[in-house]
Parts: C-alpha cells; sequence; structure tokens
C-alpha cells in the first residue's frame, strides 16, 4: 500500500499543481496554458497527449519524494 498525502483542493492547490505539471511536462515538449486571474480557472495541456501518462508519473514521483 502506497503511502499518500490527503490534498484538499482548493482554487490555490489547483494551480499549484497545475504549475507542478507544466514544470514536469516541458521534459516532454509540452507545456500547460494556466489562466487563475480574474475568476478564470483554468489549465489547458498543450502538447502530444501520448505523454500525459508520463507526465502523470512525473508529477507523482515529485510527491514520493
Amino acid at each position: 500500500m502506497r503511502n499518500v498525502i490527503p490534498i484538499r483542493f482548493q482554487d490555490a492547490n489547483k494551480e499549484v499543481l497545475a504549475r507542478i505539471v507544466k514544470a514536469a511536462s516541458k521534459k516532454f515538449n509540452c507545456t500547460m496554458k494556466i489562466d487563475f486571474e480574474n475568476g478564470r480557472r483554468t489549465a489547458e495541456f498543450i502538447g502530444d497527449d501520448i505523454y500525459r501518462p508520463l507526465i502523470a508519473e512525473e508529477v507523482e514521483e515529485i510527491f514520493r519524494r
């Protein structure tokens, strides 16, 4: 069983997570378009969808450390 840190998602949590995903995406020449200003809450993946599972693994690894 993996140890998991419970995260209570709020707008700030989502923005931080989106920025972590954006940083991990750069390794695969992808990015995230993030807009959390003036009431907008959007995070759009830009890149080849084949890399999404690999990026998710990278982000999970960050939280395992």
